[in-house]
Order: structure tokens, then C-alpha cells, then sequence
């Protein structure tokens, strides 16, 4: 078969090995190549790229914010939030605010009304939670039918209590009720546990 090389003095058989050494050589930096790059494919699956951070919105809660306070309103703030906060977003407590009557490090609940009493309001409202809860009447406040209620009142008396409340103000202690006319110390004994100012 390769006869042609030998007749030619061996130099088409030093072409043909170049050939073929050349041939081997190329086709192991083939391979090579081919190696590397299946190496680095698998470098590049296994590596992560850096995944974006997301950045998220807080959760927001709605709280009514009214009484005595400089920009009373509806606020959102973010979800834990506290009084002092929401009472720095409405720009603070304004002159007449008793800044006592609230916590202010209590965490806010979506959806509540706070209320920022002037001074001297939560007292009041004090007595009148007191009143009520004793279930005792309040004679400055009751209608003539309220005051029926109580023992010994009727219509008339009651009328008269009613009429004496409107022509001198309001009764500042319950024992000034007997200066109703009719209403004696007796009457007055009958009563006592039973009546309330506020």
C-alpha cells in the first residue's frame, strides 16, 4: 500500500509521518480543549450567581389618632409601632393635653382610636364611670322621669328637683338636695346611698 513511498527515497514517508505526528498532536489539544471546557461547565453549574435582595415594604397598620394633640388624624405607620411614634407623626401633645393618661410605649393595634385627653377630662370621666358603675342617680343630670325612681320621689317632687336644679345650677354635694322644698333630712336619710354628683 505504500509503495509509492519507498519509490519516491523515503522522502513522501517523512511527509506522510509529519502528517500523521502532526495529525496526533492536533487532535490532543483537541481533546484537551474539549476536557477544559466540560471542566469549567461543570464549575459554572455548580457556581451561584448572587441572587438580587428584595427589598420589601414593612407591613403598615391604621390608627385613628384624635383629642388633644397638635395634627389629630388617621395615620399609617409600620406594623409594632408605638404611641410615642404615632405622637411624634402628629407632631406632639398640644398645651391642653395630660400627657399622664397615656402609655406612651405601648405597641398600637391596627385599626384603634386613640384619644388624648385635655387635663382634667379623664377625671370627669372618671366620676362618671364611678356613678354609673355604683348605679347610683345622678341629680344633676336625671330627667324628672329618672328621678321617679328613686323612694319617696314622685311627679310632683320630682319637678320640683328638676326646677330648683334649673333656677340655681347644678347641685355641688348631694346634701344640698334638701334645700329642694319638700325634701327633709328624713327623706333625705332614704336617699343617700342612693344619689350621686358629677
Amino acid at each position: 500500500m505504500f509503495d509509492w513511498i519507498k519509490d519516491k527515497g523515503g522522502i513522501n514517508e517523512k511527509i506522510v509521518i509529519g502528517l500523521l505526528v502532526l495529525l496526533l498532536i492536533s487532535g490532543g489539544i483537541w481533546r484537551g480543549f474539549q476536557q477544559n471546557s466540560e471542566d469549567s461547565g461543570l464549575v459554572r453549574a455548580g457556581f451561584e450567581e448572587p441572587q438580587e435582595i428584595m427589598q420589601t415594604e414593612p407591613d403598615l397598620i391604621t390608627v385613628h389618632l384624635v383629642g388633644a394633640v397638635n395634627n389629630p388624624g388617621i395615620y399609617h405607620l409600620p406594623d409594632g409601632s408605638r404611641v410615642y411614634e404615632l405622637l411624634e407623626a402628629a407632631g406632639g401633645f398640644n398645651a391642653e393635653a395630660d400627657q399622664k393618661t397615656i402609655n406612651q410605649a405601648r405597641p398600637l393595634l391596627d385599626g384603634e382610636q386613640i384619644y388624648i385627653y385635655e387635663a382634667g377630662e379623664a377625671s370627669e370621666l372618671n366620676e362618671l364611670a364611678a356613678g354609673y358603675a355604683s348605679g347610683k342617680i345622678n341629680i344633676n343630670t336625671a330627667s324628672a322621669a329618672e328621678l321617679t325612681a328613686l323612694p319617696g320621689i314622685g311627679d310632683v317632687r320630682a319637678g320640683q328637683i328638676v326646677a330648683h336644679r334649673e333656677k340655681h345650677g347644678f347641685f355641688s354635694d348631694i346634701r344640698e338636695l334638701m334645700d329642694v322644698n319638700g325634701i327633709g333630712e328624713k327623706t333625705f336619710e332614704n336617699l343617700e346611698a342612693l344619689i350621686t354628683v358629677y
